[in-house]
């Protein structure tokens, strides 16, 4: 979820709450403020007909549907205000409602009256509609101050931050320059591009000098290695023993598998760093098929049984050169980790490659193979990387990759989409 978004919600989330807080607070305030108000004034209302009956008029001309005069014994003391809800016929309305009645004595001359009178109360349900009418509207306000003042606020104010983002997607080591973010006005975003300007100013200086020393190496060791191949070739057709000719050929097959290390390594640190040029549409058919036809010879020698189902015109964008070493190192492995009489069947669409063959069972785990030097053969030709060029390969390109093991069957599967 975006950042402008989370934020947007627990705004929202905030200005709920308060709402409901302050809703619950406003209803008891204004039902409190309406009770006492509505008390002072049949205080008020009781005090002036005692004003009236000490005035000389009658209890009985003074009594209506509101007011009640009752003569009480005179030697009974005062009694103070009370207020208290009841149940009272209300005759504009023909039905009883709930009302305040408010009821004091009063001592006129010799007599002594308790006045009550009556008054409709402002029911609860009155209040709350109120209230929530009112938070409706203060959360509308709300609403629209959001959808039109603060998340273009929060889009301004946060775009110095997806701006950096920005920059720092499009960062490549292949342009060898490091983040140029500029001056910010706010001070974090402005801290954050500083450490971002010095941490790409330090990869691309690690990563000139690990390429170095990783094209050095390689370089290196493919010269002397030319030579040693050279010398063994050169032993292998002079007059020599048996045993002699044993340690030449095991020398030989090391030599080379040096040689293969190298390049598969060199191969892999090229593909984690994107070295590569821009990725073309290529017909993928049409690569599988010249690498088929490369490794036909090597298919029939080991007595296998191979099937093909691959539609024409399979267009992947990818590097052409990796698409080759994809395929070579997918076919390899199923001609490699096979039996002798065993099958390969190969399945091309335009959304999915599939090999499956026959095999040994495994003694790890599938996943285990696409690490680097993990392998299940013990071919000499075998140096434990070519699962792995796959899954590098794969995750450059973004597709995905598994290989799998079930009844004897090894199951490799690549999703282009």
């Amino acid at each position: 979820m975006k950042l402008l978004n989370q934020l947007t919600l627990i705004y929202l989330a905030l200005t709920l709450i308060t709402l409901v807080i302050g809703g619950l607070f406003i209803f008891r305030k204004l039902e409190s403020e309406i009770n006492f108000e509505l008390g002072m004034e049949l205080k008020r209302q009781i005090d002036a007909f005692a004003v009236r009956l000490e005035q000389g008029a009658s209890p009985e001309g003074l009594a209506s549907d509101r007011l009640e005069i009752i003569e009480l014994p005179a030697d009974l003391p005062e009694e103070p205000l009370t207020l208290r809800d009841t149940l009272a016929y209300h005759d504009p309305m023909n039905q009883h409602e709930i009302q305040l009645k408010a009821s004091k004595s009063y001592k006129i001359g010799h007599k002594h009256y308790r006045i009550s009178y009556y008054n409709l109360v402002v029911e609860t349900e009155d209040i709350t509609e109120t209230v929530v009418y009112t938070m409706l509207i203060v959360l509308f306000v709300q609403l629209l101050f959001i959808a039109l003042f603060f998340r273009g606020l929060s889009n301004r104010m946060l775009s110095p931050f997806y701006h950096t983002l920005n920059q720092i997607q499009h960062f490549s080591f292949q342009q060898n320059e490091p983040l140029s973010l500029g001056k910010s006005t706010i001070k974090e975003f402005d801290e954050l591009n500083g450490f971002l300007e010095k941490m790409s100013t330090k990869l691309l200086k690690d990563y000139r000098q690990i390429k170095e020393f990783s094209e050095n190496i390689s370089h290196e060791i493919q010269t002397p290695a030319a030579v040693v191949r050279g010398k063994l070739e050169h032993l292998m057709n002079l007059d020599i023993s048996h045993d002699q000719a044993e340690l030449i050929h095991a020398a030989y097959q090391n030599n080379e598998r040096i040689h293969r290390i190298v390049k598969s390594l060199s191969l892999l640190a090229k593909l984690e760093n994107e070295e590569f040029g821009t990725p073309t549409p290529i017909n993928l058919t049409e690569i599988l098929k010249r690498n088929l036809e490369t490794l036909e010879e090597l298919i029939h020698l080991s007595e296998l049984t191979f099937e093909t189902d691959l539609s024409e015109q399979v267009m992947v964008t990818m590097h052409p050169f990796i698409a080759e070493i994809m395929m070579h190192n997918l076919v390899s492995n199923a001609i490699k980790h096979n039996r002798r009489g065993g099958w390969i069947r190969v399945a091309l669409s335009a959304d999915r490659l599939e090999i499956t063959n026959t095999g040994s069972p495994l003694r790890q785990q599938p996943q285990e193979l696409m690490q680097r030097f993990k392998k299940e053969s013990r071919h000499a030709d075998s140096v434990g990387l070519g699962l792995s060029i796959v899954s590098q390969i794969c995750k450059t390109y973004r597709f995905k990759f598994s290989y799998t093991f079930q009844h004897e069957t090894h199951r490799s599967v690549i999703d282009f989409c």
